[in-house]
């Protein structure tokens, strides 16, 4: 098997562990954020709030050059969970289960089975569909996994409420919502807790661990307290120069967007700074239960994304 595909899109590896006598097997805790640019103060982001993926950041390795595999959610998944590139797994769309191309591949958490580890997952880590599919296995691989967990929260009843460029469509367009209510509320609280009683429950044997966030995929949302940190005005605005789509391909310009004006840049801007300190903050829960658990140092955390986005840049 392939994996160095799966480290150059790792963003933080962290670990430290006695180099004297026979090392036990580290354990892991696997983070995927869902639709993550580099939107974070660790790279420099001038207003981004995200102490705790910082304080991971300063503890292990930030990549800086990290390159995605493919720019659609389902191919990039696909690829950095078997070691595969999109040409070899045949997933080019959000659509296709890529064992319906490659049946017997062995993706990484079934090579950590193979090794004795307990491997689970809470959460998004093969496809979803976004929201519509919350709650649900979607695209999952089950051999992957000895145990599955499907977090689901307020923001799927609270679609009725969330503001989108195209009514009713949440998952592939810009839209938004300062939910109500608290953080343990939403799908990424309830997520990171089922996480957290996994990480409880097998603390006395070699684990890998996968938590995936859904945060800030489409639709933005995250309680109100988050908006408040990003007044809209603050939020920024892109301009597009004279010129600027010349010399880009017409395919790469299919989600292109003309119907958002500067006030609605820095709505949606502010909403995506908002889900991203929110998913920050479920972030930060795991490594709380790390530390108490006794586990810091003998577990490597790995945190990325699939993909991410422009924010206004190119339209």
């Amino acid at each position: 098997m392939r994996f160095s595909s799966l480290l150059s899109t790792l963003l933080f590896l962290t670990a430290s562990f006695p180099c004297f006598g026979q090392q036990p097997k580290l354990n892991v805790l696997y983070i995927c954020s869902d639709d993550l640019n580099n939107s974070l103060s660790c790279y420099g982001h001038p207003i981004v709030k995200s102490p705790r993926i910082d304080e991971l950041a300063s503890r292990g390795t930030r990549f800086d050059r990290a390159y995605c595999q493919y720019p659609l959610c389902n191919p990039s998944r696909s690829s950095f969970l078997t070691g595969l590139r999109p040409d070899q797994t045949k997933v080019q769309e959000n659509a296709t289960q890529f064992r319906e191309v490659i049946p017997d591949v062995v993706t990484l958490p079934q090579l950590f089975q193979k090794a004795g580890y307990f491997v689970a997952r809470v959460g998004k880590l093969y496809h979803y569909g976004v929201p519509n599919q919350i709650g649900t296995d979607g695209l999952d691989d089950p051999p992957s996994w000895m145990k599955a967990l499907n977090p689901r929260g307020r923001d799927k009843d609270d679609e009725p409420k969330i503001f989108s460029l195209t009514p009713g469509n949440f998952g592939g367009t810009p839209s938004w919502l300062a939910a109500d209510g608290e953080d343990k509320e939403q799908t990424d609280a309830i997520g990171a807790e089922m996480a957290i009683k996994l990480l409880e429950e097998n603390k006395d044997k070699p684990f890998f661990i996968a938590c995936g966030f859904y945060r800030p995929h489409t639709p933005y949302v995250a309680p109100k307290k988050y908006f408040d940190m990003y007044p809209p005005e603050k939020a920024g605005v892109v301009h597009t120069p004279s010129g600027d789509l010349d010399d880009i391909p017409t395919p790469a310009l299919v989600s292109r967007r003309t119907d958002m004006d500067e006030k609605l840049q820095r709505d949606a801007r502010q909403a995506y700074f908002a889900s991203i300190t929110f998913m920050d903050q479920q972030l930060g829960k795991l490594l709380d239960a790390l530390d108490r658990l006794k586990h810091r140092n003998n577990t490597v955390v790995g945190f990325h994304s699939d993909h991410g986005y422009h924010l206004g840049k190119h339209g």
